[in-house]
């Protein structure tokens, strides 16, 4: 009896040793990459307006700033000629931004008419930007020096600049109210805090690591996710303490969040999205689910909570959605 009831205890043993080793499902499913005819290259950042359920794709490698219809699943225009880092949606006024370069201005489009609106001279080249939901000002990240221009689209002028220490400029986030600025600034490693009502940099957090690059808010928390060299922060707003880290892959740029899912989704060049569940003061990781190497933007739509990624090169250019799996 003990000889053949041994095999069977040696069997479930190693069964359960090896269970851990066995890979869930993804958390996303991976939709096929949709061509964008008459480009190439690569993006640098992507907006969604989820209004008009369009893509917003600064096309740095197609000199262009793009439109891509979601529900049609075409590019809707290619405005040629503005070489695009980043985008915002204002429907308030119905314009959309573009951050462009060579030359350095700010685009603004008729988001109805789809036609240029006018533009904004800048006085170097540009990266990230955001619009303020409060106040409509558009905030423009210089990409030569720790600077960010604050512009008035109804006098199409440079209203002010804001100074900070420190180089690289990454991402732009806003409080929920819009009386707060949180510029994300890499080359000292940390968050710097703006405040709209003052004009003055009310605080520096330290990260404590590399970064950080992309930004998030967390709207029914007081907190914002940095993401930063390996790393997924939780910070609180108020203090700028670190709350909690994840795991994220390496080489992390855009970040996504979407409130209803509590998800983040970090997009990394190594061709991974780290996706990580975001709790009351917690952050568990979930999975790297495969993209497209070398691509490290991302968006998603907080209607479907469709998970949106583009990429090119000098053969044609694409965006591709991955779908929340069953």
């Amino acid at each position: 009896m003990k000889e053949n009831t041994l095999p069977l205890l040696v069997s479930l043993l190693l069964a359960a040793l090896f269970l851990p080793m066995v890979q869930a499902a993804p958390s996303l499913d991976a939709g096929k990459p949709i061509p964008l005819p008459g480009t190439s290259g690569r993006f640098d950042f992507i907006r969604i307006d989820s209004t008009a359920d369009r893509l917003l794709l600064g096309h740095t490698g197609n000199h262009s700033f793009d439109v891509f219809d979601i529900k049609s699943g075409k590019l809707l225009k290619s405005f040629a000629g503005y070489d695009a880092a980043d985008a915002g949606s204002d429907s308030g006024r119905g314009f959309y931004y573009a951050s462009c370069s060579d030359p350095a201005r700010l685009l603004m489009v008729d988001s109805s008419k789809m036609e240029v609106a006018g533009e904004v001279p800048l006085p170097a080249n540009t990266d990230l930007m955001g619009v303020n939901p409060a106040t409509g000002m558009v905030h423009v990240c210089d990409d030569t020096a720790p600077n960010r221009w604050v512009i008035d689209p109804s006098t199409k002028k440079i209203d002010h600049t804001i100074k900070f220490e420190g180089s690289g400029m990454e991402d732009v986030v806003f409080s929920g109210d819009g009386k707060l600025v949180y510029q994300a600034i890499k080359g000292t490693g940390s968050i710097a805090v703006y405040d709209i009502e003052s004009q003055k940099v009310t605080a520096t957090w330290p990260c404590g690591v590399k970064g950080p690059w992309g930004m998030a808010m967390v709207p029914d928390q007081n907190v914002l996710l940095a993401a930063c060299a390996g790393k997924l922060l939780m910070v609180e707003c108020t203090s700028g303490k670190v709350i909690t880290s994840a795991p994220i892959a390496r080489s992390v740029d855009e970040m996504a969040y979407d409130p209803a899912l509590h998800r983040a989704y970090c997009s990394s060049r190594t061709g991974k999205i780290s996706v990580v569940s975001v709790g009351q003061g917690k952050l568990t990781p979930l999975d790297d689910v495969t993209s497209q190497s070398g691509c490290a933007n991302v968006v998603v739509d907080p209607k479907t909570h469709t998970v949106w990624i583009a990429y090119g090169n000098e053969a044609g250019a694409f965006v591709q959605p991955f779908t929340q799996a069953k």
